[in-house]
């Protein structure tokens, strides 16, 4: 009689027992994935956040480079050298354009145009050759390269230097041909080296309007912000903060209920 009665309660108590070890053992297993994809995320977003803290401050750098420079006197090319980076220095040059050989800079989009920007060298008369943006012309059909007037006497010009920031992008792979002038996707100084077979810098002189030879002048200007920068950096690490805010959130939550159900 005793041993009927007690059967039952024992099998509740085994079966309650069951139910608590396989929860415990499911818990245990969200606990730890979610640990592992916290551990994965968590490093992934505060480097993302100082990464863009870091590309603030060197935006913010080179906008204040940008400032000063603009308010200083154009500099003879030779004059260059005693500044250890070069970048927005005004500059004064003389010499003659190689109207022969030069680059047509494709998917150039100027006052909702699509065009090209004519990249030329310009040889000094002290024998030095640096790449001179022209400046922007439009595109009347992409069968037929766009005639350019060059001034083929001894000129005088002024203009900024000016090197790209971080790899163009292009629509596909940048194929050159061997004839002249050259349709290009995107600035590649050391391919264009050797296309003109000359040493040149990873610089442009881009012109200042009105010079001979200048076209449609865009001015030299911060494409991205400084602020820009700081508010992406404060975008990641937000998400950090809150993905690490959930983490714990989650974890102390799950422990309740394991401490609860452990009493129970």
């Amino acid at each position: 009689m005793n041993k009927r009665l007690i059967e039952p309660s024992a099998g509740k108590e085994l079966l309650k027992a069951y139910q608590w070890n396989w929860n415990e053992h499911q818990m245990l297993k969200y606990r730890i994935k979610l640990s592992l994809l916290v551990m994965l995320l968590l490093p992934l977003l505060v480097s993302l956040g100082l990464w863009q803290l870091s590309r603030y401050e060197q935006k913010l750098e080179l906008e204040q480079m940008l400032i000063e420079r603009l308010h200083m006197s154009p500099l003879s090319y030779s004059d260059v050298k005693q500044f250890p980076d070069p970048m927005y220095l005004p500059v004064n040059v003389q010499g003659q354009f190689d109207a022969s050989r030069y680059f047509l800079r494709d998917n150039q989009v100027h006052a909702g145009q699509a065009g090209y920007e004519l990249i030329m060298p310009f040889t000094t008369i002290d024998g030095q050759t640096i790449l001179v943006n022209r400046g922007w012309l439009n595109s009347v059909s992409r069968e037929t390269l766009p005639d350019v007037i060059t001034p083929s006497s001894t000129i005088e010009l002024t203009g900024t230097l000016y090197r790209p920031l971080g790899k163009a992008f292009t629509l596909g792979e940048d194929v050159w041909t061997e004839l002249w002038p050259k349709r290009i996707q995107a600035l590649d100084f050391p391919k264009m080296r050797a296309a003109l077979n000359l040493e040149i810098p990873s610089m442009l002189l881009v012109l200042t309007s009105g010079q001979p030879g200048a076209l449609q002048v865009r001015p030299v200007t911060m494409k991205t912000s400084s602020g820009k920068h700081l508010g992406y950096s404060f975008q990641w690490f937000t998400m950090a903060l809150v993905l690490l805010g959930l983490y714990l959130y989650q974890m102390i939550k799950t422990g309740k209920r394991q401490h609860a159900g452990s009493h129970s």
